[in-house]
């Protein structure tokens, strides 16, 4: 379904070195004889991309970097430019690895805390904890939709331990001290080939758009091929976005042959860095479905990188939304690597077009069919969203007749840093 919306895209990641260009990969060279305030200061003049909106601000008149950022902000559109250090920056995007338990969790429509979803690695899945378990207690504290879960779990350091009481679906009750640990991160949490007559149906759970995942897509893609699979569906719930190359990974694997080398999506930046407006192009994937139609499973969780696939083949293929309009950042980041401390400076860079020339909504993109998230079920044909999904690729329409008023409306989980974009403790 060809819809008339705008683009979105992510942060993207700088390797340390001379100028390099990875598909939106860009480095910027700081010079080395800045303080952080000066660096960054320099970085938000030159790159950032609502420079002209903003005040003018003196360096001398601040002690931190942080402090800084928080004033040259363009508030209220800019919810996201952030600093992260170098090493929580590289553990995620490059390495896929992160200190936590190793689950999400979202609200349900009665209040009560589910876990959304869980890494093979972490410890809970020992216990037989899975998806749409309850958290209960935290070390004695009953749990609710207000509660700071974050922050009654402590410290991310190895060995911070916690006592956690779940429920199961069939109401048992575990109770187990857990000790958080190096998480590695597999972001396909789930996949799966459906049967439904003649069609094969490949499906699968995206986590993040992260380095490691250019592997763990090629291996799926190349099972749902050698499977026959001529329908696919993307579940984005819980992806809150991640780097443009492993984008254009992932539509290289979706896309018919006569879109390989076509426009994909274009950088547009500030009035001092137009000369870095570029256009991106498809790259067909050998291994690709060729298919001229996708389902996008999605939630207000959905951002960024999850928005960029979906509204970058919008323009060429058949492409359904269902579940919830998505989370809504029409902007991209660059990363600057600090040449005198351990920090990441990590602004708002540039606006990211289709092939269309649409960009810049702020509402998120809008669902083809309204459907709550199911968190009383596991991933699978059991589940809410991938019926009403299995429902359009049987009779060719769709059952829900919700609009976006009629669904449960979970809190939104504003993106402001790493940990954020996560979305997984």
């Amino acid at each position: 379904m060809k819809r008339n919306k705008l683009i979105i895209s992510l942060i993207t990641v700088l390797i340390t070195g001379s100028i390099i260009f990875y598909s939106c990969e860009k480095e910027r060279i700081l010079p080395p004889d800045y303080n952080t305030v000066e660096e960054l200061y320099s970085v938000m003049n030159q790159w950032y991309l609502w420079k002209d909106s903003i005040a003018d601000f003196d360096p001398n008149d601040y002690y931190s970097a942080s402090d800084l950022l928080e004033d040259m902000r363009y508030l209220p559109r800019d919810k996201w430019s952030y600093i992260s250090t170098q090493e929580e920056y590289a553990q995620y995007y490059e390495e896929g690895t992160y200190v936590g338990y190793g689950f999400g969790y979202s609200t349900d429509s009665e209040g009560k805390i589910r876990i959304t979803f869980l890494y093979e690695n972490s410890d809970l899945t020992s216990y037989g904890i899975t998806r749409a378990w309850i958290i209960k207690k935290i070390n004695g504290v009953s749990i609710d939709e207000n509660s700071s879960i974050g922050t009654l779990l402590g410290a991310d350091v190895i060995g911070t331990e916690n006592t956690i009481e779940f429920e199961s679906t069939t109401g048992t009750i575990v109770s187990e001290t857990f000790s958080k640990k190096l998480i590695t991160m597999n972001t396909v949490a789930y996949q799966q080939i459906i049967t439904s007559g003649a069609d094969k149906i490949g499906y699968f759970v995206f986590k993040s758009f992260i380095e490691p995942s250019k592997d763990e897509l090629t291996t799926i893609f190349s099972e749902f091929k050698a499977q026959g699979v001529n329908e696919l569906v993307v579940d984005l719930r819980y992806n809150g976005g991640g780097r443009m190359d492993v984008v254009s990974h992932l539509a290289g694997l979706i896309i018919p042959d006569n879109l390989d080398k076509k426009l994909f999506f274009k950088y547009e930046h500030n009035n001092d860095q137009s000369g870095e407006n570029s256009g991106y192009f498809f790259e067909q994937d050998p291994g690709s479905l060729k298919l001229d139609k996708v389902y996008f499973i999605a939630s207000k969780g959905s951002a960024s990188a999850s928005e960029a696939i979906i509204n970058g083949l919008d323009p060429y293929l058949d492409v359904y939304i269902v579940g919830n309009d998505t989370y809504g950042k029409p902007v991209g980041m660059y990363s600057f690597t600090s040449r005198v401390s351990d920090l990441v400076y990590v602004p708002i860079s540039f606006r990211l077009l289709n092939a269309d020339d649409f960009g810049g909504y702020f509402n998120g993109l809008s669902a083809d069919s309204y459907v709550d998230d199911d968190l009383y079920n596991d991933f699978g044909t059991n589940e809410s969203t991938l019926k009403e999904v299995l429902y359009h690729i049987e009779n060719g329409s769709f059952s829900s007749t919700k609009s976006s008023h009629d669904i449960y409306k979970k809190p939104i989980k504003e993106i402001r840093n790493l940990k954020d974009e996560l979305g997984s403790i």
